[in-house]
């Protein structure tokens, strides 16, 4: 493993391992070598390793690797760990994983020369990683103005729910709940002029029906 993986694992475990180990008696020594990992933090370093992309996919290898999407992700994502494939999760599934990772890398020290993405680059690898992802069997959407806004906005945290799944009245109500919770996991909000698309067509493509389910959802 690269030595800025290896440091980057083990700082992303760091907290895990400290929270098990005993802190040192006053008059131990402070160039006292940390004792070797226990079973538990083996297992930890083992889990953690199982997790990641397995190693074999060079740039070459990636969809229409010389698009954008493509170069960006080789450049970022082989940091920690080995270069993932697209098809490795379900276009629903990598704006979660993509996340996950972006919060992770803005966490690492500087030491460690990791470099991060901007949100333009962010946008690209997002992009190619969804058009390229494992395909998954999933209803239409219905047509209407809005709609692409309402893909493009939704889909960066979840899967893109059936706007008949709630009544008219009900959306607003929904959609600010999600506004919160981007706000919350620092996901750049829409602009006002789609969020207004968004519910346009959420309203418009709606089942009108009693206002039941926004408050359990």
């Amino acid at each position: 493993m690269p030595r800025v993986r290896a440091a980057a694992l083990a700082f992303a475990l760091s907290g895990l391992f400290g929270c098990q180990q005993k802190a040192p008696n006053a008059d131990q020594h402070a160039s006292t070598p940390p004792q070797a990992p226990g079973r538990n933090e083996q297992l930890l370093l083992a889990a953690a390793m199982i997790a990641l992309p397995p190693a074999g996919i060079q740039p070459g290898d990636l969809p229409d690797p010389n698009s954008q999407g493509a170069k960006a992700e080789a450049q970022y994502c082989s940091q920690c760990h080995s270069l993932p494939s697209p098809t490795m999760h379900a276009a629903t599934d990598w704006p979660i994983v993509v996340r996950r990772m972006w919060l992770r890398m803005e966490e690492l020290p500087e030491s460690l020369g990791v470099k991060t993405p901007t949100p333009p680059e962010r946008y690209e690898i997002l992009q190619y990683l969804t058009v390229n992802a494992l395909k998954e069997s999933g209803a239409t959407l219905p047509a209407g103005p809005g709609r692409d806004a309402f893909g493009t906005v939704c889909s960066r945290c979840h899967a893109l729910p059936d706007p008949r799944d709630h009544s008219k009245s009900d959306w607003p109500i929904v959609y600010a709940r999600m506004e919160r919770n981007m706000e919350r996991m620092k996901v750049a909000p829409p602009t006002a002029e789609q969020t207004q698309a968004i519910l346009n067509y959420l309203q418009n493509a709606s089942a009108e029906k009693p206002a039941t389910r926004a408050a359990a959802d």
